[in-house]
């Protein structure tokens, strides 16, 4: 649940759209011809990230501006949304199949498409379907389709692989499903007071709404360009999802602490780890790429954070260190079946063997990494994904081998309500991603 700051006023733009130019929307219509085959086929074929082909194609065109690029970004988002349906059920083109997965998406279709529908084949007229829930656009879209040849109704489990339900709890099935075909908010950690941030977002007519729990987290609508729009607070917020949020709680780390957060990435947590430490403490930040160490040490200049010490590390396989930390933050590689609303492509590169062998990396990391918490230490582990696999059941293999680590009770950061030392933020639970925490004590002795 959320509620918006009083302060917090919701101001949209309701200035129609001045129309496109004829040459703007052939254009666009040429440039989704030439992008989406090629994307599909890297996605589909060799398993690469959809937003980072998308953002190679846009960095070598630089001659496309804002418009051009927006139109992209969700002509591409929306066409692995919906390919369960429109590609490999009704086995539709590329651009079709995005022209019917933006309907989807969107209340109101962009002039673009408008153009895109002209020039289609498809048996029915496409209408925009956005307003619609989930089970409400299977039903319409079926209804279009009954009098085609060889129908066979769509279903929900259409849209993941298969195996999906075979390694995710029965009861989440469903409403996984519906949200992974929404777009989350993007999520705001604010570092100052939350009021200040909401009315720099207000000023520019973009609405935000603070969570009535962690009133450090900020909700805008995603696709919002925060960099541009909060230049001046710049040092001020860090764009970081609730869920992810929520681990830096759950670790709580105390002032003048000693952390060490071993798998680091781009650094959101090794940063939230200091500010809830009022930076007096101190975080060792260690990851497989040097790229990205080097990236979080300008990260953290530019947040003022000093007391931050990057180090190249393998948590799979390098010894651990011979140092002890007052607590150790494994946030470890994962299949990623959490994040599937932001990065839809990411269900169709996915499988059943990822999540066994995510899971048996994130044991060794974990029985790598205990070495170095002290006693009486803390060890959290954090995957943002929710297949068992890699989530209770690597609790209990990780609790079998070693019987000095105990699960510690902790409130959920969310609702305030106690916890048997470990939680699984659903999609559903903070309109974001997924994220399973669970926090270990390491006995005193």
């Amino acid at each position: 649940m959320r509620v918006q700051l009083p302060n917090a006023t919701i101001m949209k733009n309701k200035t129609k759209p001045i129309p496109l130019p004829e040459k703007v929307v052939r254009r666009h219509a040429e440039l989704l011809g030439e992008l989406l085959p090629e994307i599909s086929r890297l996605v589909m074929e060799e398993g690469r990230p959809a937003d980072a082909l998308l953002n190679m194609y846009l960095r070598s065109h630089k001659e496309l501006g804002s418009r051009d690029r927006r139109f992209l970004s969700q002509a591409v988002f929306s066409y692995f949304r919906w390919y369960g349906w429109t590609v490999e059920k009704l086995g539709l083109n590329p651009s079709e199949a995005c022209l019917v997965g933006v309907a989807l998406d969107v209340p109101e279709l962009p002039q673009s498409f408008q153009y895109l529908e002209t020039r289609s084949n498809l048996p029915f007229k496409v209408e925009p379907l956005g307003a619609k829930t989930v089970e409400e656009k299977c039903e319409t879209l079926n209804g279009w389709l009954k009098d085609s040849e060889d129908f066979k109704p769509l279903e929900l489990t259409n849209l993941v692989l298969p195996e999906f339900s075979s390694v995710v709890d029965p009861n989440a099935v469903k409403l996984s499903l519906v949200c992974f075909q929404q777009r989350p908010p993007a999520w705001i950690r604010s570092r100052t007071e939350p009021a200040k941030i909401v009315q720099a977002l207000s000023e520019q007519d973009k609405p935000s709404i603070v969570h009535d729990k962690l009133s450090s987290a900020i909700s805008v609508e995603g696709g919002v360009p925060l960099a541009n729009i909060l230049a001046k607070q710049a040092s001020q917020f860090v764009v970081q999802d609730i869920a992810s949020q929520c681990v830096g709680l759950i670790a709580d780390p105390q002032k003048g602490g000693d952390w060490w957060d071993c798998c680091c990435g781009a650094g959101g947590k090794t940063m939230q780890l200091m500010d809830l430490m009022e930076q007096d403490g101190k975080v060792l930040a260690t990851d497989i790429r040097i790229p990205v160490l080097k990236e979080l040490k300008k990260r953290a200049r530019k947040y003022g954070i000093k007391n931050v010490r990057t180090q190249l590390f393998n948590a799979v396989h390098d010894e651990p260190f011979t140092k002890v930390f007052d607590g150790v933050l494994v946030d470890a590689p994962c299949s990623g079946w959490g994040t599937w609303a932001r990065n839809p492509d990411a269900r169709w590169r996915a499988s059943k063997r990822d999540v066994i062998q995510c899971a048996s990396r994130q044991l060794k990391i974990l029985n790598n990494a205990k070495w170095c918490v002290k006693p009486g230490g803390t060890l959290v582990y954090a995957v943002c994904t929710f297949t068992r696999p890699e989530t209770e059941e690597v609790v209990m293999n990780f609790l079998d081998q070693n019987s000095n680590f105990k699960l510690e009770s902790f409130s959920n950061p969310l609702t305030g309500e106690q916890t048997k030392g470990q939680l699984q933020v659903w999609p559903w639970d903070a309109s974001g991603d997924a994220m399973f925490i669970a926090r270990f004590v390491r006995d005193a002795e």
